[in-house]
């Protein structure tokens, strides 16, 4: 069991004010407000010992283009802003890891914890952190994430999160709107949805944190916010995924009214795996059925 673990490192890090948070910008919104309770729970200064990271890219806009995607490569960096995470630019340049990796290789730092439940990347260059930890300047390193990185490879404590086709999440985008996803399949293995993974180390460390489900987190949300567009987070509706088979008949009703009657006689004569032995012989007749 890796809680009591990280429960130790994080309390005796702590104690002495040496404990700091790296977080991506891929984290929805539920994990950043959770985040935020832990971190002032155990520093009780405010998001300080909070670093948040993300990536930039410019990308080739069709001539002409009246949507064009922002060079940003995260998608909750106003996110973060709006819950009081200091961003600096925020979606219009790239963040500050420069006083961060001043207090890990000088030896301020004994627990460095990592979440980035992104792709690969997504935190930028952040070889040295594991330089740092290999060579023993950082005492401990806890990753919380989704893929097999230089830091999981370097970390003493490794905790699966979800990736965010695994989980029902709110991002806000560079245009100040929050949009809900959908989980589309369930999290592998023993990973948990992060919310729940810094809920279960929060509550390890004595801090209350009543969290039964991300509903809950959202409802705590809309509480902690009133009068922002967070106000109606409890209210939002996620969608299930439709199975592809189906996705023609529910479409529309023009395209379910096709299917259930128009074609329900025809032969399977699309596709790549037609079996022509079930082929009408010719001259036959289709019969049809009573509608």
């Amino acid at each position: 069991d890796a809680q009591p673990r990280v429960r130790a490192r994080l309390q005796d890090a702590a104690a002495t004010g040496a404990l700091r948070f790296l977080v991506s910008a891929h984290a929805a919104t539920e994990e950043l407000f959770v985040l935020k309770q832990l971190v002032e729970g155990l520093e009780g200064v405010g998001l300080a010992a909070a670093t948040v990271a993300w990536t930039r890219t410019d990308k080739p806009q069709p001539a002409g283009a009246r949507f064009t995607v922002p060079p940003t490569d995260a998608p909750n960096v106003a996110g973060a802003r709006d819950l009081g995470y200091a961003v600096g630019p925020g979606n219009a340049g790239l963040p500050d890891l420069g006083e961060l990796r001043t207090a890990v290789e000088s030896g301020a730092v004994k627990a460095l914890y990592v979440i980035d439940p992104g792709p690969a990347g997504t935190l930028g260059d952040v070889a040295w952190i594991a330089v740092a930890r290999r060579s023993g300047v950082l005492p401990a390193l806890i990753v919380q994430g989704v893929l097999a990185t230089e830091l999981t490879d370097a970390a003493d404590i490794v905790l699966p999160g979800s990736a965010y086709v695994e989980k029902d999440a709110l991002y806000t985008n560079d245009q100040g709107r929050i949009q809900a996803t959908s989980r589309a399949i369930a999290p592998p293995g023993e990973a948990l949805e992060d919310w729940q993974i810094l809920v279960a180390v929060g509550r390890s460390l004595g801090l209350a944190l009543p969290y039964q489900t991300a509903g809950d987190v959202r409802a705590a949300l809309a509480a902690a916010m009133p009068g922002t567009g967070y106000a109606d987070a409890d209210r939002l509706v996620f969608t299930r995924p439709v199975p592809a088979r189906n996705w023609l008949q529910a479409s529309n009703p023009s395209e379910r009214w096709k299917w259930d009657f128009l074609f329900q006689d025809l032969p399977p004569v699309k596709g790549h795996s037609v079996q022509m032995d079930a082929l009408p012989v010719p001259g036959a007749a289709i019969p049809l059925k009573q509608v």
